[in-house]
């Protein structure tokens, strides 16, 4: 690496941002597509600084191995059969609550995005995206960034400039009332 890659730290070399540390980025994959995972894998197989260390095709069977193996970084599917991939991050992070799980998905949808990041998503991860950026996204989500593909920044970004929360509840009834309105109706019920 060119010098202005590499800075001293106290605690190591960082390579372009990322920690280098002696022992390898432990990774667990959960995606219902076998091929996909199978892709992934061979991927980081040829990655000296990040090892697979399990994969699992349902939500289910990656919370046992994540228990088992104890990964740095889940690589999960939002959209699975049985346990959606939120309902299994929420499952993850009641037990590892520092554990960074990672969504790697095909939805660009910006309520996906939101719900999966409010559920304690370290990152959000297009399938599109190219190898290169998987593997930094890797090393950053493992030293603690927060991780997400450029078009699903952009969405953020223009939910936040519009001040539109798309993963927030729409207003009840009851929140439309004014204070008066809601003292005539508890007075009405009893």
């Amino acid at each position: 690496p060119a010098p202005s890659d590499c800075l001293s730290v106290a605690e190591g070399l960082t390579l372009k941002g990322i920690p280098v540390t002696s022992a390898p980025i432990r990774v667990l994959l959960i995606d219902d597509h076998t091929l996909f995972r199978s892709g992934v894998r061979a991927l980081l197989a040829r990655q000296a600084d990040i090892e697979v260390v399990g994969e699992a095709e349902n939500g289910h069977e990656g919370i046992k191995l994540a228990t088992a193996l104890r990964p740095d970084v889940v690589l999960l599917d939002l959209n699975m059969p049985g346990l959606s991939g939120v309902e299994t991050l929420h499952l993850l992070l009641q037990d590892y609550a520092g554990l960074a799980v990672v969504m790697l998905t095909v939805s660009e949808d910006a309520s996906d995005l939101t719900q999966a990041l409010r559920a304690g998503a370290r990152g959000y991860l297009l399938k599109n995206i190219n190898a290169e950026f998987l593997i930094q996204a890797i090393g950053r989500a493992a030293a603690g960034e927060s991780v997400m593909s450029e078009a699903m920044t952009a969405k953020l970004m223009e939910q936040f400039r519009l001040g539109a929360s798309p993963a927030a509840p729409a207003p009840s009834e009851g929140d439309k009332l004014t204070p008066r309105e809601r003292e005539i109706l508890t007075f009405l019920a009893r």
